[in-house]
């Protein structure tokens, strides 16, 4: 991933030395005979951006444990691993982010990701032998269905300042964050012992649920390497989270439930690189 972002930060030099004296031309008289031309960087009304968001992945799997099939059933309760206390990691891409101006000065602002993963179950094939017990066609096991699912997604709003440098811009707003999260296994795997007593393994898929939302204040700043390129970063001066478990040891058993408040302040941390069309 480091070499990627060394590429992106390649091309966004050549597109800042390309550009050096690329301007939004507002024409601005300053006497009757000469009009110059005034460098504009600012987001419009109806402008759209969108970026690369690296950092912390926005991903909420704490304490997603598929119940076992020959143990007690986990009491691990969901938790917000997105506000660790450690391993920031800055060349972690994590999503995308789109904002669009319904204003000059503000924006709505839809940003997440997504990670869907299915591996379907595959019965076990028994190995066949001769009559003197030769192997003739080995055995082969069975392919246990996993379901993997990864989602967060966070709508919101935020407000543009300008400041003295046509370049930078900081911006507060707010941010309503949904994560949901699912791990499911089947082991369809049957067992013969020396007495002829079968084992199964799963009478049906065992899974793990954990959905959680809550709200966000959000601080950050932008500077428009062109007019069109900007690099930004942002942090969460507040955040709470409410988040909540079902764990399915099987078909017809009992659920067992766990939730999760997590506040946390200036905890979670972004780089952005993104493009204004």
């Amino acid at each position: 991933m480091k070499k990627y972002l060394i590429l992106c930060f390649i091309l966004v030099i050549s597109l800042t030395s390309v550009n050096a004296q690329d301007k939004d031309s507002d024409h601005v008289c300053k006497t009757d005979t000469c009009c110059v031309d005034t460098p504009k960087f600012a987001p419009q009304k109806g402008d759209f951006t969108a970026a690369m968001v690296f950092g912390r992945g926005a991903y909420l799997n704490g304490g997603l444990v598929v119940p076992s099939s020959y143990s007690s059933v986990s009491g691990a309760a969901p938790y917000a691993n997105d506000v660790d206390a450690n391993s920031n990691d800055i060349t972690n891409m994590v999503g995308a982010e789109g904002r669009y101006y319904i204003k000059n000065n503000f924006a709505v602002t839809l940003s997440g990701g997504a990670i869907l993963r299915n591996t379907p179950y595959q019965l076990a094939i028994p190995a066949v032998t001769d009559a003197n017990g030769v192997l003739i066609i080995p055995a082969y096991d069975a392919v246990v269905a996993d379901e993997r699912v990864d989602v967060n997604v966070s709508i919101g709003g935020q407000w543009l300042f300008n400041t003295k440098n046509d370049r930078l811009f900081p911006y507060i707003g707010f941010a309503l964050p949904f994560d949901y999260a699912r791990r499911s296994l089947y082991d369809p795997s049957v067992t013969v012992d020396d007495q002829g007593n079968a084992n199964i393994v799963d009478l049906g898929a065992r899974h793990v649920d954990i959905t959680a939302f809550g709200i966000q204040a959000v601080a950050g700043v932008d500077y428009y390497l062109a007019k069109d390129v900007f690099f930004g970063f942002d942090i969460k001066p507040i955040s709470y989270s409410y988040a909540f478990s079902v764990k399915t040891p099987g078909p017809g058993l009992y659920d067992l439930e766990a939730d999760t408040n997590t506040v946390s302040f200036f905890a979670q941390f972004s780089f952005k690189l993104g493009f204004k069309f």
